[in-house]
């Protein structure tokens, strides 16, 4: 008991001792401990009754956009990372240094769960060291398929176990197993409006096609270049592009990817990595527009998975 052994430490403690100070002042130590255990252990069964994990400058939690769910209809879950002002976690490719974020499920028997679907990434670190991640709030989504013969009535429990890489100037690994209850309902679920807001926001911002646009991809010794030819209703200038992509080791992330016109259309010029010997058969990744691909100019993330043709 450290706040015990301390009234022992000076004289003036020994005189307080007989008047009764140090008497008092330990049973308010005791007060104060007993306390904070119990602010601690409050906290605690907090977290765990709302599937909430907070690690070393990352928040964990798993959250779902509906709040019960239907027999044999698809929902969607998040895993969602908060993370300390100026840290970030990692996308499924992580550049140059880092890890990406790992989710393995646990689910009821008959549940099945699809490919998370990851938002666009942004872009972190400066020459020679680049990576592509999330800073501030990312919210992973999946989508879960409850079972056909789920009994109405009964609850059932979806875990996620979560491994990520923090970095600022450093790096901690970080990782937690995140569980959430929904009751099952034979009806069409509600939507939980503590987090609906924050799946619109993600899927805005997640990677699809956008056929109106013709894009072509060829490789060369030292470059990939992107042609991209807009459709009749875009009459703005395509500036601010930005290759993200989904296989490692292609391009050097390093380097300035540079955009020019090209007839009525833009090329986007990738150096490529020196690591490159050999190139896959087909690019995918995202290309990155500020100004989006949509009429509206709100999406942004343009997913693309083409041929990579040989330049001549």
């Amino acid at each position: 008991m450290e706040f015990l052994g301390g009234c022992y430490s000076s004289r003036r403690q020994v005189e307080n001792m007989k008047t009764g100070f140090c008497v008092k002042k330990a049973f308010q130590n005791v007060h104060n401990t007993i306390h904070s255990v119990f602010l601690i252990a409050l906290s605690i069964v907090f977290i765990i009754l709302n599937g909430c994990s907070s690690s070393v400058h990352v928040e964990a939690e798993l959250v779902s956009e509906v709040r019960s769910i239907q027999p044999g209809r698809a929902f969607s879950v998040a895993v969602r990372l908060k993370m300390d002002e100026h840290w970030h976690t990692y996308w499924r490719n992580p550049g140059d240094s880092g890890m990406p974020t790992k989710i393995t499920w646990q689910l009821p028997d008959g549940f099945t769960v699809g490919e998370v679907r990851w938002p666009c990434p942004q872009k972190f670190g400066e020459p020679p060291v680049v990576s592509f991640g999330y800073a501030g709030e990312a919210f992973l989504i999946t989508e879960v398929i409850a079972e056909e013969n789920t009994k109405p009535g009964t609850e059932v429990k979806i875990t996620a176990i979560v491994e990520w890489l923090a970095c600022k100037e450093s790096c901690i690994p970080g990782s937690a197993e995140l569980s959430l209850s929904l009751p099952v309902k034979d009806i069409i679920p509600d939507l939980d409006m503590r987090w609906a807001g924050r799946f619109v926001e993600t899927r805005m911002n997640l990677p699809r096609a956008f056929p109106d646009w013709k894009i072509r991809a060829s490789a060369g010794s030292s470059n990939i270049l992107i042609q991209v030819d807009p459709p009749p209703w875009f009459k703005d200038e395509l500036t601010g592009l930005a290759f993200f992509p989904e296989q490692e080791g292609m391009i050097d992330y390093s380097k300035t990817q540079s955009l020019k016109k090209s007839g009525n259309g833009y090329v986007l010029e990738i150096r490529r990595s020196v690591l490159s010997v050999s190139l896959p058969q087909r690019l995918h990744g995202i290309l990155f527009s500020p100004k989006g691909w949509s009429q509206a100019g709100q999406e942004r993330a343009f997913y693309i998975d083409l041929p990579l043709h040989q330049q001549e």
